[in-house]
């Protein structure tokens, strides 16, 4: 939903003002009365409602006293929003103050960005206490009578806060035993054109996320609910406005978990061999520094060490203006790629391209360029790549350097009597407001030892805050082992092996708000020995 089940990358304090304990806590009082709008407790009302929802049918009250009525969203998946759903608003003025006094914490990964308090499951300040005990007290039976689904008296709710350009991206909140999300807003007035809404997202033929389907905008004292299941794909779409908060308490009801069949995991793109280009193209396309054999050591020797680089000016420089400017023209036919939970930018179809764009991908995908990436690399994408033999022995019979050996483990590179068959795939992205990709450890491109190459182009003023950058992290673990940032005319190579995850940031409001344009431009090939 809208909470982070664990730490981002990062995990700063936003508040130092006060702790969420009592002063004395053995101190006794009485709670603050959390009671539901009595517009929601008929009989004749919770009936209808519970029918629709058990029918999975859509339902709308409007002869409720004062107005705000349930409303009962059956497309893209039953969701149900509840307007004006507690009696007192001072009750929530007080709950609110109680929130923005607690610790709030950065929550920053590929999926979102934003700041949440701890579970408040533990809270002793007494109207974070009231609504936790209504919620999953009183409210939790009412939730039972009008879904019909056994829920348990697990706790899981915190307080999120979403500033500007803060986003949580698609995902379906299923995790083991989670029936129920919901969240209650406590936010000023909103408009549309301030961003934050809850985005229901429809699903393909495939049952991927595809496209969003409904939006419901923040609201004073407004809650939502809907069903967890393998449909559920929703956002929470960035936050446009800079001088509004959307502050609002989530989290999940339990019950028995519930099996799914499994997801269908798209194949890996088509590997394609090397093709062989006349000697001339090779120089018309690639900057003559990266022709020189001293140069060419030098950097397979930092690339030993680091396992990757950046081959800045690549092109000629005539050439990359060529191909920038072609990319930016409306000749380019492009699509959208998903599915939305993980991945959404442009890609350019390959049928009709500019010939200068045709260029440029035929040298890089040529032998001459495989050639040279083994030349800079070590790794043997061609069979004239020269191959360290790690048996060999210096003069004085030591064993050759460390750097030497322990790159040629890590990278696994083919001996020198091995048959080279090495493939590759490429692909030109456009990259614009709104763009990401997300974490996948069953993506079939990221299952075996590679070689990513990334050439920037069209993001000379690009800035490192409007997202767009390309990160690497171990699998399994929140640290950060590598950012490549977009840089015009650089050449990114990283060498992964089948534990590098990798993911790009997602782009926000700040790139499109600029006086540049908003979109800048890859040719992201992937090299396999």
């Amino acid at each position: 939903m809208e909470s982070a089940t664990s730490n981002g990358k990062t995990a700063k304090k936003s508040s130092e003002s006060c702790r969420n304990m009592h002063p004395n806590p053995g101190f006794k009082t009485s709670l603050p009365l959390s009671e539901l709008n009595s517009n929601f407790n008929g009989t004749e009302l919770k009936t209808k409602l519970s029918n629709a929802f058990r029918n999975d049918k859509s339902f709308s009250e409007s002869d409720c006293e004062g107005g705000g009525g349930p409303v009962l969203h059956n497309e893209p998946f039953l969701c149900c929003h509840l307007p004006k759903f507690l009696s007192s608003d001072d009750f929530l003025q007080n709950l609110k103050d109680e929130l923005l006094n607690l610790e709030f914490f950065e929550k920053n990964n590929d999926l979102y960005k934003f700041h949440q308090t701890n579970d408040l499951k533990k809270v002793k300040t007494p109207y974070i206490a009231s609504l936790r005990s209504f919620l999953y007290g009183t409210f939790r039976e009412w939730l039972q009578e009008i879904t019909g689904l056994k829920l348990n008296t697990t706790v899981n709710m915190n307080c999120a806060r979403y500033d500007y350009t803060d986003v949580l991206l698609c995902h379906d909140d299923q995790l083991e035993g989670r029936q129920i999300a919901y969240i209650l807003y406590l936010v000023p007035p909103w408009k549309e054109d301030d961003g934050g809404a809850l985005d229901l997202i429809g699903c393909n033929d495939d049952d991927e996320p595809s496209k969003v389907v409904r939006s419901i905008y923040p609201e004073w004292n407004s809650f939502v609910f809907f069903k967890v299941s393998p449909k559920s794909f929703h956002q929470v779409g960035e936050i446009l406005t800079e001088d509004k908060t959307r502050l609002s308490v989530s989290g999940w009801f339990y019950g028995e978990p519930v099996e799914y069949p499994l997801k269908t995991v798209r194949p890996q793109p088509e590997l394609l061999p090397p093709v062989f280009i006349e000697e001339d193209m090779l120089y018309d396309w690639l900057n003559p520094e990266y022709l020189d054999p001293e140069s060419q050591m030098e950097i397979r020797l930092r690339f030993e060490e680091d396992s990757e680089l950046e081959l800045v000016g690549f092109l000629n420089e005539d050439k990359y203006k060529e191909v920038a400017k072609a990319l930016r023209g409306a000749s380019i036919e492009w699509g959208s790629q998903g599915p939305l939970n993980k991945r959404n930018f442009e890609m350019a179809k390959m049928s009709a391209l500019p010939q200068i764009v045709k260029d440029c991908m035929e040298f890089l995908r040529s032998e001459a360029l495989f050639l040279i990436l083994s030349n800079l690399t070590g790794l043997r994408l061609h069979e004239l790549a020269e191959v360290e033999d790690s048996s060999d022995e210096d003069l004085e019979g030591n064993s050759e350097p460390k750097s030497k050996k322990s790159k040629q483990d890590k990278h696994k590179s083919k001996s020198k009597d091995e048959h080279v068959d090495a493939k590759c795939f490429s692909e030109i992205r456009r990259w614009n407001h709104g763009s990401y990709t997300l974490l996948h450890d069953n993506d079939k491109e990221l299952s075996d030892y590679a070689l990513d190459v990334i050439l920037f182009l069209n993001c000379e003023d690009w800035q490192n805050e409007y997202g767009g950058y390309v990160s690497y992290i171990a699998k399994d673990e929140d640290e950060e082992l590598l950012t490549v940032y977009p840089q015009a005319n650089a050449l990114a190579l990283v060498f992964r092996d089948k534990e590098t995850l990798r993911f790009v940031k997602h782009i926000n409001h700040r790139a499109k708000a600029s006086e540049r344009t908003s979109a800048f431009h890859t040719i992201w090939s992937v090299f396999y020995e």
